[in-house]
């Protein structure tokens, strides 16, 4: 049995279908009352432990109705529990598609994906049970938000990855998996933990355990921890990236070393370069943030903070207000549901006149803003 499934078989047998009393074996009969029979039957088996006569009546029952919910769940579920993956996969896909706004079947088609290394269906599906956050027992959201959060790290989706991560975190959830694929995004390392290289896993553990303490905000301890860390491993990249992005709410002045330290190391690190930019913005000083900005936007033509933080330091800046325009209206092409984004270029438009624009941007803006509130008071505490 795999690692992914063993968690799931206590919940998944507890959801969507009622169990039933054993019931005497006899020829089905037709329609709704041969499924109600099979029914029985398979719950009858199921309860002796016979798993594959149990598949075998529910197979029966989905032929002789398509739509029998109860029938496709039972039947991923039990595949899924005996690592037949591809068999799961094929139910759950028929449960969705009968179920299209329940977050349960997404979430369990997305596992039995990623088990079959479909990883890109996976994580659109993945993505899709996330966002509907509906018909999800506990378990299951949790083990389909950890493996969505492991294929964001694999597409180089890192902050994304960490955000779900943060929220294992910041619950006391403290599973050697969660601070293991922790450590893999903070290191920005496009890898799942299966393909971690061994010589990697100390550091990997390490960094883990200090973005986990940083996430759910023990400050005094990863405070200390960051401090360990980067004597332990001064050379190596994005260890000065985290220290120097932990340190820039409260000491953003050591935060800017941490930064700078890491571009010695990194010199093509957009994030560290974004970051600098970023903070010198906030201290109006835009001739030192020009440089850092520039360099992000032309390393990384395909990342939207790096257009936007070159867009404000232009706009803002008073430096060249049209062209910061333009790289703004860049970054909203890249990223249309960012609200910072809307609300910098609402700044820029007014600053050129651009009235009508300015206003557009400015209502954009507060619905975004609007939906990513709603959205993070659903999310779980």
């Amino acid at each position: 049995m795999s690692a992914c499934a063993k968690p799931l078989l206590a919940c998944l047998a507890c959801v969507g279908v009622a169990c039933l009393e054993a019931a005497e074996t006899k020829p089905p009969v037709a329609g709704s009352d041969a499924v109600k029979q099979i029914q029985a039957q398979a719950e009858a088996a199921r309860k002796r432990n016979r798993i594959d006569a149990a598949i075998a009546l529910y197979k029966k029952g989905v032929a002789i109705k398509p739509t029998w919910e109860e029938g496709w769940w039972s039947l991923g579920t039990l595949n899924y529990g005996l690592d037949h993956f591809a068999e799961a996969r094929d139910a759950f896909r028929h449960l969705a598609a009968i179920q299209p706004n329940a977050g349960a079947p997404w979430a369990m088609l997305g596992l039995s994906e990623f088990e079959t290394k479909q990883y890109d269906q996976a994580l659109s599906h993945l993505r899709h049970a996330a966002d509907l956050r509906s018909g999800q027992e506990q378990g299951i959201a949790d083990e389909a938000n950890f493996h969505l959060a492991l294929l964001l790290t694999r597409n180089q989706e890192y902050e994304g990855a960490m955000k779900i991560l943060a929220l294992f975190a910041q619950r006391n959830l403290n599973d050697a998996k969660f601070i293991e694929a922790m450590g893999i995004a903070a290191l920005r390392k496009p890898l799942l933990p299966s393909e971690l290289v061994p010589t990697d896993r100390q550091l990997v553990m390490d960094v883990g355990r200090v973005m986990y303490d940083a996430t759910a905000l023990r400050t005094t301890e990863a405070g200390s921890e960051f401090k360990i860390l980067v004597d332990k491993y001064p050379e190596t990249p994005n260890i000065h990236y985290l220290y120097g992005s932990f340190l820039m709410f409260a000491d953003a002045n050591n935060g800017l070393l941490e930064m700078k330290k890491e571009l010695e190391i990194s010199p093509a690190h957009v994030p560290a370069m974004v970051t600098i930019a970023n903070e010198y913005i906030q201290r109006k000083d835009f001739q030192k943030a020009l440089p850092y900005a520039q360099k992000a936007a032309e390393l990384e033509p395909q990342s939207f903070p790096a257009h936007a933080v070159l867009g404000r330091v232009l706009a803002e800046g008073d430096l060249d207000c049209q062209r910061g325009i333009q790289e703004l209206e860049e970054a909203r092409k890249l990223a249309p549901g960012s609200p910072q984004v809307r609300i910098a270029l609402a700044t820029a438009y007014a600053k050129a006149g651009r009235k009508e624009d300015a206003a557009r941007e400015r209502r954009e803006f507060l619905k975004l803003r609007q939906a990513t509130d709603q959205a993070e008071a659903k999310e779980p505490r």
